[in-house]
């Protein structure tokens, strides 16, 4: 993919113009007003910003006062009726000034029991839920900060950007804009039906949440030099499955000219392979499968009209959809690894990573099993090659057969993953910076601070390196959630966001002060080890990752 950078400001300009003629005369008037009293020399006044749709009236934060804080600000008009499985359109203009304080709902997801270590609670719920957050570190217009745009884990099928684990202000301090976002998940999402892709001019349906991370690219675009941001210097961050939609993000051609920098924390896109009708497992086939549950059968207009009918909170609560991602030609034109691997995406700097134990946490609630048990999901998963790939697990075996499954796992999913996502940019003459988060994070309900204490032991390290474990280090909110720091921790955290914002400020995570992080190269698989001491070493799982990459390579 060619980036046509030359275009890239006229494109934005050309955008910018036309969200402005948008506006109502009130709400163009009220643009006007705050902007003669939002000079650069006057800081107070930059609580107060200008946006395509409207002027929001924001705060300071309330953990770092040199940071300004827009909460709940809509970049997408409501996903509902005939926009529910559509691309989002725009915002819808309005007059005034309108306080930006709160977050927006959570887009419409099932509750998960409250004894997980990614318990949410009883959130508010929500089609209309396309709202983004800002923390700024400027203090005037003119700042041209890095942008960072982070994407939420949860499968796609649940989480939101307003938790206060995500709270960008600490990042912000050190001089960026960063932004959360809220995109649609689970059925709602991700539905894919021959009916939605007759009606697309793009001949395409499903991935409407990777479409709407896109409207937000383009609402950067548009909006964040009003916040002292810098359009140009665009990084986009996300975990889990925020971590595998950024890896799309960076694969497709929609996202073109507007990203400069990708940061995939345990993702999981490099297998991804459903395609949108090829196939009994194809999308259009669950797709269909799908409405039967709910009742509706059949193609037509009249079909999708009976769909679209149907209550958010039934369409939800139905399974079958989940919130998988699909090679649907246009959104993401072919598989990942194959765009990759042909340089058929945005030729940008990746850093990339995972944790040692993802899977101790992701499993933390599973019931023990034998090692017969063992066999039989190695058997499943990886045919005649099973004993060999168990071979490499002897010593978590000696641990419990389940211990196994979750290393085998781990490996298998999102290490092996980020390193060959790493792999497939340092190839193609990109730089790739890829890490191995090791430390021991304590356990706690992530999601809930106030009941953080999981167990009520003071967030003892039951889980080792666990999935997610590393979130409150990369915004550097210790401080914020969670229970058991100690000082090793909060060394950490300061070194990794300092890592994350050097990445969005330069394409490199290297910066004064820190340990030296080279680029990734395939030959050495020299990687960063995050731990109470950082360090740079061959990465400590390869050569399980090489066997687990070999049998891949071999199946494609």
């Amino acid at each position: 993919m060619q980036l046509k950078s030359n275009f890239v400001f006229i494109d934005r300009l050309l955008r910018k113009v036309h969200g402005m003629l948008k506006y109502s005369l009130a709400a163009l008037l009220s643009t006007l007003i705050v902007g003669l009293f939002s000079s650069p020399g006057m800081a107070a006044s930059f609580e107060t910003i200008s946006t395509d749709s409207g002027v929001f009236s924001g705060s300071k934060s309330r953990h770092q006062p040199g940071v300004n804080v827009f909460k709940g600000i809509a970049y997408a008009a409501p996903p509902v009726r005939d926009l529910r499985w559509a691309p989002p359109a725009p915002a819808i203009p309005f007059a005034g000034v309108r306080q930006a304080n709160n977050i927006g709902p959570a887009c419409w997801q099932m509750r998960n029991p409250d004894n997980s270590l990614y318990a949410r609670g009883n959130l508010q719920r929500s089609e209309d839920c396309l709202y983004l957050n800002v923390f700024s570190g400027a203090q005037t217009e003119s700042a041209s900060l890095p942008v960072m745009v982070w994407f939420h884990g949860g499968g796609n099928t649940a989480g939101h950007g307003g938790p206060l684990i995500f709270d960008g202000s600490n990042l912000a301090a050190r001089g960026a804009v960063i932004i959360t976002a809220n995109y649609r998940l689970g059925s709602l999402g991700y539905l894919a039906h021959p009916a939605l892709t007759a009606e697309s001019k793009n001949d395409s349906s499903g991935n409407y949440g990777i479409l709407d991370q896109v409207e937000v690219l383009k609402w950067v675009q548009n909006n964040i030099e009003n916040f002292g941001g810098d359009p140009d210097r665009v990084t986009i961050f996300g975990q889990s499955a925020g971590g595998t939609d950024v890896c799309l993000l960076m694969s497709s051609p929609l996202t073109e000219g507007m990203i400069s920098g990708v940061i995939g924390q345990s993702p999981g896109c490099i297998k991804l392979d459903r395609r949108l009708d090829e196939g009994e497992n194809s999308a259009h086939v669950g797709g269909e499968a799908f409405a039967s549950r709910l009742g509706v059968s059949g193609n037509s207009s009249a079909s999708l009209a009976e769909l679209r009918s149907l209550d958010a909170q039934v369409v939800i609560a139905t399974p079958g959809v989940g919130g998988s991602t699909i090679i649907d030609g246009w959104v993401i034109p072919d598989a990942p690894y194959d765009l990759l691997e042909s340089s058929r995406h945005n030729n940008i700097p990746v850093m990339v990573g995972g944790l040692a134990h993802e899977y101790h946490g992701l499993q933390h609630t599973a019931d023990e099993i034998t090692e017969q048990g063992l066999d039989d999901y190695l058997q499943g998963v990886f045919g005649e090659s099973a004993g060999n790939i168990k071979s490499g697990y002897l010593d978590s075996l000696a641990s419990s057969p389940l211990d196994a499954r979750k290393d085998i796992t781990t490996d298998n999913s999102f290490l092996l993953a980020a390193r060959m996502w790493g792999r497939l940019v340092a190839d193609r003459g990109s730089n790739a910076y890829v890490y191995f988060f090791s430390r021991e994070a304590p356990v706690f309900r992530l999601y809930m601070p106030e009941q953080t204490d999981l167990y009520g032991d003071g967030g003892q390290r039951h889980f080792g390196a666990y999935h997610s474990g590393e979130l409150a280090y990369v915004f550097d909110n210790l401080d914020l959630v969670g229970v058991g720091w100690d000082d090793d921790d909060r060394r950490l955290s300061k070194l990794v966001a300092d890592y994350w914002i050097s990445f969005a400020r330069d394409g490199n995570p290297n910066g004064d002060g820190l340990p030296n992080w080279p680029s990734y190269d395939a030959q050495s698989d020299v990687v960063q080890i995050l731990d109470a001491t950082i360090r740079t070493e061959e990465h400590p799982k390869k050569a399980n990752l090489d066997r687990l990459e070999k049998l891949y390579m071999e199946s494609r």
